[in-house]
């Protein structure tokens, strides 16, 4: 070979030497996020579950949106039988549920034809992971009231949750309901969402790196930890349900629905300052001291407050008073906690509910209602 040859190899080689060192300096220091967060866009993840591992397919679908601007974080929550369109004119289409997420192309072309929101991201999370993340963060206190009797046992109060009873708690719903499930996995957002100061506080660089370690994502570790920078900040955190109907067998949605979509969930999201939803408020009063939740009702309405229900406790007596937010938004639960003077703020989602909080007086508010 001549040396004219062997330079032209050389030459070749180092060319692709150089255009691997500089793609893998891109890629190790490549932040979208920032880039996102300094244009003031919304960041949008799709969050994808599913109990047993397998690669591609998913039962679990949320989009997850987080505005830079002023911290809010919006989920809604996707119907397994929601469309996908296959190709753009819709010809061919697939439930989420059954697309092999190599196709993740397509699940983001119809998210942006349905939402006009851009889903450039992803997270597959398998039970192993949950377990894995809520033990390494030494588990998780929810309260029941009657949602988790398989867990707790009928016991109404803070339940100490490990990575493996989270799980039970999100798949015992009842009649294995998905839609139930997702109230559940609330109930473990939400919670970790309100504590996150605290958990913070020991969460250090490595033990994050640690949790997500073994996430499947196309996020980079600086992308993550930008995302837990912000939501570490003030903001509310709400949720809706895909607005649709079923169509041919499929989950679709149509101008009206996205209609509904953003004036209910896009504008409040992005709204200055955050959002506020009007608290629509049920009493109960769980001592044995008769009047307690009129008075707590009159109160309230003097405040501005609407209370839609009073009455006594199903549940027994309670030593300590809480609210419960029966619906997603911490805002009005913490107004509600500055105007009663209750500390102890809980999540039970129940989005059946025409109610968003649940007062429980307990015997700590008999004096203070007694006034």
């Amino acid at each position: 070979m001549d040396k004219k040859k062997k330079f032209l190899i050389l030459a070749v080689v180092a060319a692709i030497i150089f255009y691997l060192c500089i793609s893998f300096y891109i890629k190790s220091t490549r932040n979208v996020i920032e880039k996102i967060i300094d244009n003031g866009d919304l960041i949008n993840i799709l969050l994808t579950g599913r109990n047993v591992y397998k690669e591609n397919t998913f039962n679990f679908y949320a989009l997850v949106s987080i505005n830079p601007a002023n911290n809010n974080i919006g989920i809604t929550f996707i119907p397994p039988d929601y469309r996908i369109m296959m190709n753009d004119s819709g010809s061919d289409s697939v439930k989420i549920s059954d697309v092999d997420f190599y196709y993740f192309d397509r699940i983001r072309y119809t998210l942006s034809k349905d939402l006009q929101l851009n889903v450039p991201f992803y997270v597959k999370i398998y039970a192993s992971d949950v377990i894995r993340t809520i033990d390494l963060i030494d588990g998780i206190n929810i309260f029941s009231l009657d949602q988790a009797k398989c867990i707790a046992r009928g016991k109404t109060g803070l339940n100490y949750l490990d990575g493996r009873k989270t799980c039970d708690y999100i798949n015992c719903a009842e009649m294995d309901s998905i839609y139930l499930k997702y109230d559940r996995v609330l109930d473990v957002l939400l919670t970790l969402y309100y504590e996150r100061e605290k958990r913070l506080t020991v969460l250090n660089e490595d033990y994050i790196n640690e949790i997500i370690k073994n996430f499947r994502t196309n996020l980079l570790p600086q992308e993550v930890f930008s995302i837990i920078r912000l939501i570490s900040g003030k903001g509310n955190v709400m949720s809706t349900l895909l607005p649709g109907g079923i169509n041919a067998g499929f989950y679709t949605m149509d101008e009206i629905n996205f209609k509904t979509y953003q004036q209910d969930f896009l504008v409040p999201l992005v709204a200055e300052g955050g959002a506020e939803i009007p608290a629509k408020i049920k009493i109960l009063n769980a001592t044995g001291v008769q009047g307690l939740a009129r008075k707590m009702r009159n109160d309230l309405i003097r405040d501005g407050l609407t209370v839609t229900e009073f009455g006594t406790s199903t549940y027994g007596n309670f030593k300590n008073s809480v609210i419960i937010c029966r619906q997603c938004d911490i805002f009005t639960a913490n107004r509600t906690a500055e105007l009663t003077g209750i500390d102890k703020i809980y999540f039970v989602t129940d989005t059946s509910q025409l109610t968003n909080i649940l007062i429980i007086i307990g015997e700590d508010m008999v004096s203070e209602t007694g006034k």
